[in-house]
């Protein structure tokens, strides 16, 4: 209902304007001007309204995705930091435990693996938020396609209505 209220109102606040500038022509040249009201002008007050709505929904996916893949990349930056200290400690850690050689290696290939999967998961877990992102993006436009269109069939219903109501009046008075 606040939809269909923002829709009459902006239309309304259109019709005024157009009104206005075809009772100033009117007063010009003698012609009394009619209702003002125009599908065409109702349709492209509803059409802003819906692009408007639609670009809110396509900046906020925008920014969210942004917001996603900077923690991917801010994950996987300390992720590398990480492995990198881990790498730099082993020599040490290593000696200190008194294991020389193909332990060493091992526990080398193991800090790599470790990264690596790390890595595969931050990437998997910034792959399956962006879809879901992305499937939540595409269900609000499809939504704001509907709503729209609801709510300017029930407009062109009330239109029909105030142009029938203004012939009506014309008739009588």
């Amino acid at each position: 209902m606040e939809d269909l209220n923002k829709i009459k109102d902006y239309i309304h606040g259109i019709i005024f304007k157009q009104k206005e500038n075809e009772n100033e022509n009117s007063a010009n040249t003698g012609v009394e001007a009619g209702p003002g009201i125009t599908a065409e002008s109702a349709e492209t007050a509803v059409a802003d309204l819906r692009n408007r709505y639609s670009e809110k929904v396509r900046a906020n996916f925008e920014n969210t995705a942004k917001k996603l893949r900077e923690e991917r990349d801010a994950a996987l930056r300390e992720n590398w930091v990480l492995q990198q200290q881990a790498e730099a400690a082993l020599p040490e850690q290593m000696a200190a435990a008194g294991i020389n050689g193909g332990a060493s290696e091992t526990t080398l290939a193991n800090i790599k693996a470790k990264y690596q999967g790390d890595r595969n998961d931050i990437r998997n877990g910034f792959a399956n938020e962006l879809g879901e992102l992305s499937f939540e993006h595409s269900r609000q436009q499809a939504e704001n396609e509907n709503r729209y269109n609801e709510k300017w069939l029930e407009y062109l219903l009330s239109l029909a209505q105030m142009e029938e109501k203004y012939k009506h009046e014309k008739e009588l008075g």
